[in-house]
């Protein structure tokens, strides 16, 4: 009996060890890897944190392994995606972050390399409900396809304004138009050459002209619509010429040339020696503490009130053919716009979610400075893109490298206007 019961526990450890053996010849299914090319590869914090949420992707997904390759700007990305598709390789993914409207976005959706992501967004009511209505109504082409969906809004058409330096200069109201706008300049400027204190009116980055063109363009044109055609800004001479002029009167006061660049601007405005700083209201987590800034809008000729409120180029998924990995692409921009992750990108990097379900009202008190803002540019009752939209890369490029030799005379308006068509 004993031997009888000794066999059956043998047989049954026999048993036992040959389903674990069989089940350790199973292999797991491996992960999906997609590659993922964007344009947050420094050290500054908000990359750092955008590198941490692009990682925390496959937490959720555990069936993908999401490779990132890091660039440290937006023109080395694009770079490296050309480079790819001069040697026929279809990227996976791609965060244009407003860059390459012209070459990357252009060539890969008029060769058939670009996914669209129409379909994926009737099937699913979720995904569609987490989209920027702005990006919808701007990117959809006259086809019914959509190629690209940005995770961030673009907010902008005015500039932060240290208030102390505006009261102690007597500058009681904020300007509406173009001649108020002097006004105020002109009564910064003698006040602080009577205090001789070093302080500026402004310091303009070749950007910051470009977006105060635009505003003076589409304060021309508002009432018809023709500032934008097509998607594209329509550059009659005239209205041109006009706004170079009131450009020349603004450039008076602003201590600036032509290498200046965003930052040069903070580092100005955050030491306390420029009146204006002239961004958009990501600007928010860089202005210093130590600074009584607030927003406003950028004048127009007759007060008019205009902003902007984009989606610039966000991702963009390459048509691989290779079905699992088209699907994880997808996945990520939906885990991109979903409500955790938007509100992360809110509250650590103090950028717009494009989800219409988050409230950033509901942060007030610990972003108040970057509320209001947003609510002065929400408040404008005209709307138009920002310049990456309505420019191609090229007219955008010489318009930058161009203006400060115009308003300085060195070269002519039509000298100036020829470069930008």
């Amino acid at each position: 009996m004993k031997s009888k019961k000794k066999l059956l526990r043998i047989s049954g450890l026999a048993f036992l060890s040959a389903i674990f053996l069989a089940g350790c010849g199973e292999k797991a299914p491996e992960p999906v890897e997609i590659t993922l090319i964007h344009g947050w590869g420094t050290t500054e914090e908000d990359h750092v944190v955008m590198r941490d949420i692009y990682q925390d992707f496959e937490k959720e997904n555990p069936d993908v392994k999401l490779n990132q390759l890091s660039m440290p700007s937006g023109s080395e990305m694009v770079r490296k995606v050309e480079d790819m598709l001069v040697v026929g390789e279809i990227p996976d993914l791609v965060f244009l972050g407003g860059s390459g409207k012209d070459t990357v976005y252009q060539f890969m959706t008029e060769n058939d390399l670009a996914l669209d992501l129409m379909p994926y967004i009737r099937e699913d009511r979720e995904f569609a409900g987490n989209l920027a209505p702005v990006n919808i109504d701007f990117w959809t082409t006259g086809e019914e396809q959509l190629f690209t969906i940005s995770d961030v809004l673009l907010l902008s058409g005015g500039y932060w304004y240290d208030q102390g330096i505006f009261q102690a200069a007597g500058v009681e109201e904020l300007p509406d138009t173009w001649e108020e706008f002097l006004k105020a300049c002109d009564q910064i400027d003698s006040w602080a050459k009577a205090e001789q204190n070093g302080v500026e009116c402004l310091q303009m980055s070749s950007e910051a002209y470009l977006y105060f063109m635009d505003h003076i363009l589409a304060a021309q044109d508002f009432t018809n619509g023709s500032v934008a055609q097509n998607h594209r800004l329509y550059l009659e001479e005239k209205a041109v010429k006009e706004a170079l002029d009131t450009l020349r009167k603004i450039y008076r006061y602003s201590r600036a040339n032509g290498d200046y660049s965003y930052r040069d601007e903070t580092d100005a405005f955050n030491d306390g020696k420029t009146a204006m700083y002239i961004n958009g209201i990501w600007g928010a987590p860089m202005i210093s503490d130590q600074i009584d800034a607030a927003y406003a809008l950028i004048p127009s000729g007759e007060g008019e009130k205009i902003s902007c409120e984009s989606a610039c180029l966000g991702y963009i998924l390459g048509k691989t053919g290779d079905e699992k990995k088209q699907e994880a692409s997808v996945r990520f921009v939906k885990y991109m716009l979903s409500q955790p992750v938007q509100e992360r990108i809110l509250k650590e990097t103090e950028q717009v979610p494009a989800n219409p379900h988050i409230d950033i009202r509901k942060y007030q008190k610990k972003m108040e400075r970057f509320v209001q803002a947003a609510d002065t540019v929400k408040e404008a009752g005209i709307r138009i893109q920002v310049p990456d939209n309505l420019w191609s890369s090229g007219a955008r490029d010489n318009f930058m490298e161009g203006i400060d030799d115009v308003l300085k005379g060195e070269i002519s308006d039509e000298e100036f206007l020829h470069s930008l068509k």
